[in-house]
């Protein structure tokens, strides 16, 4: 896995060591970046597995990212990415409902990766919808076949297909 723009372009990232972890791939990486611009942002990352997006917003000129997952092999794998890579990263090891109840800071992108076809992508956007301080944008990496109904107080700005994956890209109304 490697970092595919910005000032890390290049770098290898390790896997997190557990077979139920999917990946961002490289293209889809790229489609979000090139739909969003990160540099002077600050960006969260939840269901982050290795990090990777986290870090290749940062690596893109993002000015802060937080990364989070529940699993503590991802929480392990994240932070070794992070030391290779030389980049300040706040790792939080929470599931995604707590993190988002609690947090009290505020971001500008929020982009989430979760496992696929359990109703992690509804519940995400129902609490996202009602905290405004989290993500202007709002990008979700879902299943394509995975339905989901948009909260009132958010409005879907693109939708991209690959393959069996769809990144919907969300905005505040």
């Amino acid at each position: 896995m490697k970092i595919t723009g910005g000032t890390l372009k290049g770098y290898h990232l390790n896997p997190v060591p557990d077979s139920r972890t999917r990946y961002t791939t490289s293209l889809v990486r790229q489609a979000v970046f090139n739909m969003i611009d990160v540099s002077q942002s600050s960006f969260l990352e939840l269901f982050c597995g290795s990090a990777v997006m986290s870090i290749e917003a940062l690596s893109r000129g993002a000015k802060h990212a937080v990364a989070v997952d529940i699993s503590s092999k991802a929480i392990k794998t994240a932070i070794e990415n992070a030391k290779k890579c030389g980049v300040e990263l706040k790792i939080v090891k929470s599931d995604f409902r707590k993190f988002i109840n609690l947090c009290n800071d505020n971001f500008d992108v929020v982009f989430a990766d979760p496992p696929y076809n359990l109703g992690f992508v509804q519940k995400l956007l129902e609490l996202l919808s009602i905290k405004p301080s989290l993500g202007q944008i709002i990008i979700i990496e879902k299943a394509a076949a995975e339905q989901v109904v948009i909260p009132e107080k958010l409005k879907i700005l693109k939708s991209k297909k690959y393959g069996e994956t769809e990144v919907l890209v969300i905005a505040r109304t």
